[in-house]
């Protein structure tokens, strides 16, 4: 998928997404990161065996629903950034989302929002517009992770890195307001995102988020004894700010790596890092089966109707 600014009487040569040498990068991130991973977890497999083995499972299927209640938000995004030029109903939209989660799981990272891009346009919507909702996603997703997780830990976090953390949870908020006008100089376009679709989206951006940092908080309350002395807003914050991590470390598919390592050693001071690291990975297993639920629920429900 191309992402290609747009201005009156201009062209540009196109950004593409999965450019040979994006792919490449990432998918060599994403192996040395996945090695790393499985040496971790081997090294700490004992620890992983006991924790797992004394986990309380109404927790982590807590966590697995939680997550598989954002696949329902998610939606609502699109319908809010697609529907500003041309309307788009909630099941077209959720059903574009559940079918395409699949293609997260394509090495690259990129996939579940190229292939979903693409039905998108088979829809009939142009490329402005799909050019808005690439950027609104992904950006507006990362500085709010980037600037409430920052700030939760800022304010509750037993960590070291307070000034830094300050700095971040101001400049991310404080950029979220200026975010629509900041969409105008990337695109270089006359468009004006509306401000009151845009207040929707922030609304709908903080339910998501607070819904996938409940499910990491579920999951890691399966392992109380392990965590015993943690906070929960720091938690929270812990993984807002790990995800955001993961986000803009654009060669690491998914924030694979990133975020459990950033998350691991903000938890260091509970567990030692490599323990930490090994446990942050296997929330990924809530992730996947969250995905699943989300992927088949719809499946299920929706199988005789198509997205139009």
């Amino acid at each position: 998928m191309a992402v290609q600014r747009h201005s009156e009487g201009t062209s540009a040569t196109p950004f593409r997404l999965d450019a040979p040498w994006i792919s490449l990068v990432k998918a060599a991130f994403a192996w040395c990161a996945v090695i790393a991973m499985v040496v971790a977890a081997w090294r700490a497999w004992p620890f992983l065996a006991s924790a797992w083995g004394g986990a309380a499972p109404v927790q982590l299927l807590s966590a697995v629903m939680l997550w598989a209640a954002t696949h329902f938000v998610s939606p609502g995004f699109t319908v809010l950034v697609l529907g500003r030029d041309r309307p788009i109903g909630y099941r077209s939209a959720l059903v574009v989302h559940a079918s395409r989660l699949p293609a997260k799981y394509i090495p690259g990272g990129i996939w579940h929002m190229v292939s979903r891009v693409a039905d998108f346009r088979e829809l009939g919507h142009q490329r402005p517009a799909l050019v808005d909702f690439v950027l609104l996603e992904n950006l507006v997703a990362a500085v709010f992770a980037l600037g409430s997780g920052a700030g939760l830990l800022w304010f509750f976090g037993n960590t070291q890195w307070g000034d830094g953390l300050a700095v971040i949870s101001i400049l991310g908020l404080a950029g979220l307001a200026f975010l629509p006008w900041g969409l105008r100089l990337i695109t270089r376009s006359l468009r004006t995102f509306p401000m009151g679709r845009y207040a929707r989206l922030l609304i709908l951006t903080a339910l998501f988020w607070t819904l996938a940092s409940s499910a990491f908080v579920a999951f890691l309350g399966g392992f109380e004894s392990q965590l015993s002395d943690a906070s929960r807003p720091a938690i929270y914050g812990t993984y807002l700010f790990s995800w955001g991590a993961g986000f803009v470390a654009f060669f690491a598919p998914q924030g694979i790596g990133v975020f459990e390592v950033v998350s691991g050693k903000l938890l260091e001071g509970q567990l030692e890092l490599g323990r930490a690291v090994a446990l942050m990975a296997t929330f990924r297993i809530i992730v996947l089966a969250g995905d699943l639920l989300a992927w088949a629920g719809v499946f299920l429900f929706f199988r005789r109707y198509s997205v139009r």
